[in-house]
């Protein structure tokens, strides 16, 4: 047996609020919050990370405001999306700056006026101003369209109300990615903007915290980034040193003693079909620093846009609706959570076995992803998504795969004469991007996570007996609505029925058609947000 280590998780428990200081000043805000005990053991654990159904909590927030960083590439700034969440509905926040132009200095310019207001999109609108940051799409000119933080934040509160927590939940955050560009731009070593923007809004949420009579500390940091590393061979050890420093600078800044932690989403377009690219790199970083880089699972499930590279508004929502859950049994329900990954791998001649830690079990075919290799690299085309290579490279024939408990039963065509390495979602059968096409790196297995998001929503829609076309009652009633969503109406449409395409605001195409009377019905709608098994790459002997 191949063990793969320790896997993705965290030692993050919620701590104590302290009394509130209200004076603005540069001291650090305490935290009587203690770090936990990690436990690495947990990788092997199958069970789910967290019970749905359980009695209602009454903790309070581990701070009365939580702070979240996001930083990355084009993915974490909205890019190709428009805006579509324009109203706050609980209290999250971003930073605001009612000053002068050039608005949101990172130096402590005295002219800045910083004030809270409540986290809409766009979180930030462009501002006029001369040099770097104001003309180069640098912070604080960084942002295009729909960011994932909308979604995460109020996927977050509504997670925390909904499981009867004391107060309601509060998020702060700040947005300071840099488009296309790799991380030696956004880390503390390049000497960039990114990351003295992100200290210096500390700084602020900190001193505003203060006045507001309102502990204040950060939970963590989300990067969504990969695609321009994806040929650097020290992207995982990159991720770790971001961590470092972002935890070291942070706590210095708050004064919170509890560590943050890093959230990492894999690329799933550009550069992946090599197996030491940036997301197998990601993964890999989680299961070597478990509780604090923590792999939140691939992107190629996503429904992306005509450029096959970023995402629609709809997408960049269910982003971060998936980054708020992975965040909120981390940080508020101190669960050691871990992606949908391989713990184990062996090989009794052409059979090889791989373990995988289950977030929601039980594991299951997604049937809506094609199968991939059908056209091209059809040696793997029983695969599901799992490749084959010996050790000289050369393409192994897979005959089968199929699910057992918490493990894939791979079965070669011939029994191999070398070790044999397996790879999942690597290779990609198109040219060029090929992001959330049939052609692109992606594989069917998947849990049974049944978590539905804050956009879920139930549409009146026009229908007819069997025809899987829709029109929405009201204009544009499908403005929020992406591919892949699933959809339910009772015996009206068969299960496991999902939206194949968003026609236009007013029109759905379903994957099966109305099987009840013509006329109008109620259809409810929600983002697919299974986990997807990571990319990843393995060798056994």
């Amino acid at each position: 047996m191949v063990a793969v280590g320790a896997g993705c998780g965290s030692d993050a428990g919620p701590g104590e609020p302290i009394a509130p200081v209200l004076a603005i000043d540069d001291a650090p805000l305490a935290d009587a919050a203690p770090d936990a005990v990690r436990d690495a053991a947990l990788l092997a654990d199958a069970a789910p990370d967290a019970v749905r159904d359980a009695a209602p909590v009454a903790t309070p927030p581990p701070f009365d405001w939580v702070g979240v960083i996001g930083t990355g590439q084009s993915l974490a700034l909205g890019v190709s999306s428009t805006v579509m969440s324009t109203t706050q509905p609980f209290h999250n926040l971003k930073l605001v700056d009612n000053g002068p132009n050039p608005k949101y200095p990172i130096d402590g310019n005295p002219s800045a006026k910083w004030a809270t207001a409540p986290l809409v999109e766009l979180i930030r609108p462009r501002v006029a101003g001369t040099g770097p940051g104001y003309t180069d799409n640098q912070y604080p000119n960084d942002l295009f369209g729909e960011t994932p933080h909308s979604g995460m934040a109020n996927e977050l509160s509504q997670l925390w109300a909904a499981r009867g927590g004391s107060s309601e939940y509060v998020t702060a955050h700040s947005v300071v990615g840099w488009s296309s560009h790799c991380l030696v731009d956004l880390n503390k070593e390049g000497g960039m903007r990114a990351y003295p923007a992100s200290l210096a809004e500390a700084r602020v949420w900190t001193q505003l915290a203060r006045a507001a009579g309102k502990t204040f500390g950060y939970g963590g940091i989300v990067l969504t980034h990969g695609e321009c590393d994806a040929g650097n061979l020290a992207y995982g050890a990159g991720l770790f040193t971001l961590w470092q420093d972002y935890n070291t600078d942070l706590k210095a800044i708050t004064g919170q003693t509890r560590d943050v932690v890093l959230l990492v989403s894999q690329q799933s377009t550009e550069g992946v079909g090599h197996y030491d690219n940036s997301a197998v790199q990601v993964w890999q970083a989680g299961v070597a620093h478990p509780g604090q880089i923590v792999c939140t699972g691939p992107k190629y499930q996503f429904v992306y846009g005509s450029d096959h590279l970023h995402l629609p508004a709809p997408g960049y929502l269910a982003l971060g609706e998936k980054y708020a859950e992975v965040f909120d049994q981390i940080v508020n329900q101190g669960v050691a959570w871990q992606p949908l990954q391989p713990t184990a791998i062996t090989r009794a001649g052409a059979v090889v076995t791989i373990d995988f830690h289950v977030p929601n079990p039980p594991l299951a075919w997604d049937a809506h992803l094609a199968r991939p290799h059908l056209t091209k690299n059809t040696v793997w085309a029983n695969g599901r998504g799992f490749e084959a290579k010996d050790a000289t490279g050369r393409a192994l024939a897979i005959a089968s795969v199929a699910i057992q408990g918490a493990s894939v039963v791979l079965t070669l065509a011939a029994v191999p004469s070398s070790a044999v390495t397996i790879a999942y979602a690597i290779t990609q059968d198109g040219a060029g991007l090929q992001g959330g096409t049939d052609l692109g790196a992606h594989g069917q297995l998947r849990d049974s996570d049944a978590l539905i998001g804050l956009d879920a929503e139930t549409i009146a829609v026009h229908v007819t007996q069997g025809s899987a076309v829709v029109t929405a009652v009201a204009a544009n009633g499908f403005a929020r609505r992406a591919a892949r969503d699933a959809v339910s109406a009772g015996a009206d449409l068969a299960d496991d029925t999902i939206v194949s395409s968003v026609d236009s605001a007013s029109q759905l195409t379903l994957s099966t058609p109305w099987l009840g009377a013509t006329g109008t019905a109620s259809l409810a709608v929600h983002h697919d947000l299974h986990n997807f098994a990571v990319h990843f790459v393995l060798t056994v002997p």
